[in-house]
């Protein structure tokens, strides 16, 4: 699209890291949007998951898209305006197949702080939206299912009979990051072929 694009490496688990990197980038070209989408997973039963399994799922899914989230409003303020987009899930909303309450309660906080941070931005012209998909064919569900398992989830579960594609993702995260949602805030943006409903 005559656009150019380069990656930076960023752990946001450092939030060191995320605040120079964020910094960096915004002082170079200023960010119009930001998009929150790190996230780990794993499919263990409650009374299983050790201490550290938890922390480090809580380190990447909720206070890195804290922290990210925070870098991002900084940047953004003295501008007042600016799109930011978190990736929560539908297991923010209820509880996924399987043995998955760590991330599940992780997701259910991202959710409440995009929230949280909508409201309390609003006024100074920043806006905060999630998306939250469903089970969509990434590498990340293929490390906890096999593809046998998606499929049959995805046919039997989901109302549109298939899983999500990761481009369907990007497409409610380009329009939640466009003018054409200048009106919305606080918003999670469900996109799981009828999983919800």
């Amino acid at each position: 699209m005559g656009g150019s694009a380069r990656s930076v490496e960023l752990d946001v688990t450092d939030v060191a890291q995320v605040r120079e990197v964020v910094t960096a980038v915004d002082a170079e070209t200023p960010l119009g949007t930001v998009v929150a989408n790190a996230g780990i997973a794993f499919a263990r039963p409650l009374a299983d998951v050790e201490p550290a399994e938890y922390d480090a799922l809580m380190a990447v899914n909720v206070r890195g898209v804290f922290f990210v989230v925070q870098a991002a409003i900084r940047a953004m303020t003295p501008r007042g305006c600016g799109s930011i987009v978190t990736v929560c899930s539908t297991s923010g909303f209820t509880a996924s197949t399987g043995s998955m309450t760590a991330y599940d309660a992780s997701k259910g906080a991202v959710r409440l702080l995009t929230q949280a941070a909508a409201r309390e931005v609003a006024s100074i012209g920043l806006r905060v939206n999630a998306v939250a998909p469903g089970t969509v064919e990434t590498g990340l569900t293929l490390g906890l299912a096999s593809q046998d398992e998606l499929a049959a989830l995805g046919a039997t579960r989901v109302p549109l009979g298939r899983l999500g594609r990761p481009e369907e993702i990007a497409a409610a995260v380009r329009f939640l990051s466009s003018s054409e949602a200048s009106y919305v805030t606080g918003h999670v943006l469900v996109v799981d072929g009828g999983w919800l409903a």
